[in-house]
C-alpha cells in the first residue's frame, strides 16, 4: 500500500529559513536545499512525493 503525503504550502514556506545573502535554506525529509525563491518549494515537495495543498 502506497502512502500519500500531503502538505500545506504555507507550512512548507514557514519551514524555509531566510539567509543573510537573501537565499533560503529549506529542509524536507532530511534533505537540505538552498533556494532563491520560496516558489521553488512546491517543485521540491512534489519531487519528494508530496501533494501540495494551496
Amino acid at each position: 500500500m502506497e502512502t500519500i503525503k500531503t502538505a500545506m504550502f504555507e507550512y512548507l514556506v514557514d519551514k524555509a529559513e531566510k539567509q543573510d545573502d537573501g537565499s533560503y535554506l529549506f529542509c524536507l525529509d532530511g534533505s537540505e536545499y538552498r533556494i532563491q525563491d520560496v516558489l521553488e518549494i512546491s517543485r521540491i515537495a512534489e519531487k519528494h512525493g508530496y501533494i501540495v495543498i494551496y
